[in-house]
């Protein structure tokens, strides 16, 4: 879809007693589960340089949660106009989006953002608005944020930018950020990065990422190494994320081997603490593409995560393809076995099963899941998407 880099980071959960943001919007051709929303969608250009996008869903389903069953609803999550000088020097956005700006933490909001590409390859954007919030309190006008960054582009072998973000909640401070983040790239084979965000309010680190790579021939080598604080985590979908995504300190390397033309392999060998508790992260996965474009595609994964009494293993597969007729299917499996069941089920499944056509500017999709979780004793969501695309691609 023509918006798809928006919607990465602007689908959203209704599910349960949680409203975490969706960090992916392809659901339905990667198969990462949106869990169980209809997405109606619709972008498309109204004349050069302008353009609209809006995305409205319902939470559809059921969910059994220590006995309770959550009823459905909706909201729209992003309605916006987007506006562009040729050559894209000035850009502006209007309406609800997310916004995410370098190192800080994506914001959902109502309002508008701006970017300009200045001389001297500076860029500066900046985003002000009202907090979307599920549960909007009677009389709280005294919620929003503002946030902006800049940045120095150096040639096409790296960046440098700075950003910071103030929020407040019924008038009081509740979050401020200053937050870095860097890039270079070393000759064609290795690059380095690293972003910092600072929490002002609650005085420490929200987030550090430092990464290094290298690629020799066919193989590539990562060095990372990060902190995560409880407030810049974001449950994507999957219950692999969901479980996984924690506050937490990591490190480790990972190696991506392109074994043949088609045929990846990946290991990711590493450590997470939390508090003082240490244990090993490890992921093995692989991805073999079944024609030269990947339309089609089979992956699997093995996981082995978490610390101390929420330690588990995890298994994945996947696929994609490609059918005639414009037709795409793709399913995916999960499951999970804790160390410790402690009354909560000994294995966690989540399956997931969707077909998708595409006509011209025309895509539709219709996905169903399924799954258990140490939050859902039993759910089963159901998803319908349809969408239009207009004026040039």
């Amino acid at each position: 879809m023509k918006r798809a880099a928006a919607l990465t980071v602007a689908l959203a959960a209704h599910a349960g007693h949680a409203d975490p943001l969706r960090l992916r919007a392809d659901a339905l051709a990667t198969t990462a589960s949106p869990a169980g929303l209809l997405v109606l969608d619709a972008s498309g250009e109204a004349r050069p340089g302008l353009s609209a996008e809006a995305v409205v869903w319902l939470a559809g389903g059921a969910g059994l949660d220590n006995g309770a069953d959550h009823g459905t609803h909706g909201d729209v999550l992003v309605i916006a106009v987007d506006a562009r000088t040729p050559g894209g020097v000035a850009a502006a956005r209007l309406g609800r989006f997310v916004t995410a700006l370098g190192a800080l933490r994506p914001e959902h909001i109502d309002g508008a953002s701006a970017r300009v590409r200045l001389p001297a390859r500076i860029d500066v954007e900046g985003a002000a608005g009202l907090p979307v919030s599920p549960d909007v309190m009677p009389g709280r006008t005294w919620d929003w944020l503002v946030a902006a960054r800049a940045s120095r582009r150096f040639s096409d072998w790296g960046s440098l930018g700075v950003a910071y973000e103030l929020r407040r909640d019924d008038g009081a401070l509740v979050t401020e950020e200053v937050a870095a983040d860097a890039g270079v790239a070393i000759g064609r084979s290795s690059d380095v990065a690293a972003r910092v965000a600072y929490d002002t309010v609650n005085r420490g680190l929200a987030e550090v990422a430092l990464s290094a790579s290298r690629r020799i021939r066919q193989v590539r080598v990562e060095l990372y190494a990060s902190h995560l604080a409880a407030s810049h985590v974001l449950p994507a979908t999957s219950l692999f994320s969901v479980i996984g995504d924690v506050a937490a300190q990591r490190a480790g390397t990972v190696i991506t081997w392109a074994a043949a033309p088609r045929l990846d392999v990946i290991g990711d060998a590493g450590a997470r603490r939390i508090d003082r508790d240490v244990a090993p992260e490890l992921v093995l996965r692989t991805r073999l593409k079944l024609d030269d474009r990947g339309a089609s595609a089979l992956s699997a994964e093995l996981r082995r995560s978490g610390v101390g009494h929420e330690a588990w293993t995890g298994a994945r597969g996947a696929a994609r393809i490609r059918l005639p007729r414009s037709l795409t299917a793709s399913a995916e499996l999960e499951l999970v076995r804790p160390d410790e069941a402690r009354g909560r089920g000994a294995l966690w499944p989540w399956a997931l099963a969707a077909l998708g056509f595409a006509h011209g500017d025309w895509q539709s999709a219709l996905a169903v899941e399924a799954s258990a979780s140490p939050e859902y004793r039993s759910r089963f969501d159901a998803l319908f998407q349809l969408s239009r695309r207009w004026g040039a691609p």
